[in-house]
């Protein structure tokens, strides 16, 4: 079967003044410390094209999904065809996020207000890197490489329990090119809310490496790490450690690139499956507000007692809980219910599960495996969708979330429903 493939990508580095992203409350970008790009891949099988574009941003909604699929049907793409993602990066502009209305509101403090200037700049660039890709197709061929990469992030709330270190790289051809598409599940926080720097935390660091390694582009996917990140393995929150970091993946890819076999890509489907979520309650005003000044408290004296970092950071990351309790309360628009949209696509014997949104690990796993793979921050943004231990701890992802507790494992026994019954068809 002869594919083709074509890819490409864009500088959407922010020209003018913005905030960044990420952190709470948004902080003024002081300057540019590496680009941030739109990266597009595309193949086509028996003539049907395939694409994936992902963004150096924090995520993509609708606000820039739309445009980007408009563009994509108007050259004969479907919609469920491609994906689009974002590597969740927390030192990229905001304002690219509908904060005005809905869920999201509740994260203007952390997401910034709509920008339609730098969304459009983003568009362009989008644009012109999807053109190049398309107009670049050629005969082309896949490599598949499969492993684990420890050391890089952990549990982020709870440092013995299970992390999540599935590694999956797909080695691109197109023509006399080559490209790899890195997999992997990790927030981009080295870097924290002290930095005023643009950057695209690590996933830049292992372009760098792994550019020097003979690779014109690495398109990174963001995998379920809603509940995994560098908390407890980073030592330290400067670019020297991004560098550390980026560079102990990058290694580990190229360490999987001596055993990488040929995918020859012969059954590739894809189906869009929805599911109604309850919506979260929100506490009265006095309670939430109560809630922070206890948590405001707990941090202030630990501090003054001289805990350490990590345990610094734990005890920032539950006032920062009680902070999104304080925004949900204020902004509840008294939803009872959201629609989610998941998207399953399946290329051989591999699935791929599309989140909108911040999926822990703790319920990906039990279902996540060598040809099984979530990938995050995709076709959407819903923020967090967090386990039920989660809830009874008030941890900062689930006072965060949308979602009433436990339906976040209904919405993975759907998800576990419709592997099974995709592995049973023959």
């Amino acid at each position: 079967m002869t594919l083709k493939t074509g890819f490409a990508m864009r500088k959407i580095t922010p020209e003018g003044p913005c905030v960044l992203a990420g952190y709470a409350p948004v902080r003024e970008m002081k300057g540019v410390h590496d680009d941030l790009y739109v990266k597009a891949l595309f193949f086509s099988v028996k003539d049907v094209v395939y694409g994936c574009i992902a963004y150096d941003l924090l995520a993509v909604d609708s606000l820039l999904i739309e445009p980007v699929i408009r563009c994509l049907e108007k050259k004969g793409i479907q919609r469920e065809n491609v994906v689009i993602s974002a590597i969740h990066t927390h030192s990229a502009p905001g304002g690219i996020l509908e904060t005005r209305n809905g869920y999201l509101r509740t994260a203007l403090d952390l997401a910034g207000k709509v920008d339609e200037n730098l969304i459009g700049n983003i568009l362009a660039g989008t644009r012109d890197c999807i053109e190049e890709a398309l107009l670049d197709m050629r005969d082309g061929e896949i490599f598949r490489m499969y492993g684990t990469c420890s050391g890089v992030g952990s549990n982020r709330n709870v440092k013995e329990w299970e992390g999540n270190d599935a590694l999956l790289c797909l080695e691109i051809w197109s023509g006399g090119r080559k490209m790899l598409l890195v997999h992997f599940a990790c927030h981009p926080t080295v870097l924290h809310a002290e930095n005023q720097l643009c950057s695209a935390d690590y996933p830049e660091a292992l372009q760098k490496y792994m550019r020097a390694e003979g690779y014109e582009m690495i398109l990174f996917l963001n995998g379920s790490c809603g509940d995994i990140s560098t908390r407890f393995t980073r030592k330290g929150n400067g670019f020297d450690e991004v560098e550390r970091v980026g560079n102990l993946l990058a290694a580990k890819c190229v360490s999987l690139s001596e055993q990488k076999v040929p995918y020859e890509v012969y059954d590739i489907r894809v189906k869009r499956k929805k599911i109604v979520l309850r919506a979260k309650d929100a506490l009265s005003m006095d309670e939430a507000e109560r809630m922070l000044e206890i948590r405001k408290k707990e941090f202030e004296e630990g501090v003054e007692k001289g805990v350490s970092p990590v345990q610094k950071r734990l005890l920032e990351s539950t006032l920062e809980g009680a902070q999104a309790d304080l925004r949900y309360a204020k902004n509840y628009d008294g939803e009872k219910e959201y629609e989610v949209e998941l998207r399953f696509c399946k290329i051989n014997s591999d699935i791929f599960v599309c989140i909108p949104g911040e999926l822990f690990s703790r319920l990906s796993n039990p279902i996540q495996n060598e040809t099984t793979h979530f990938i995050g921050y995709a076709n959407g943004y819903m923020m967090y969708f967090a386990d039920r231990n989660a809830y009874e701890q008030r941890y900062y992802e689930a006072l965060s979330s949308p979602f009433a507790e436990g339906e976040a494992e209904r919405m993975i026994d759907m998800v576990r429903n419709e592997i099974e019954e995709w592995r049973s068809q023959k």
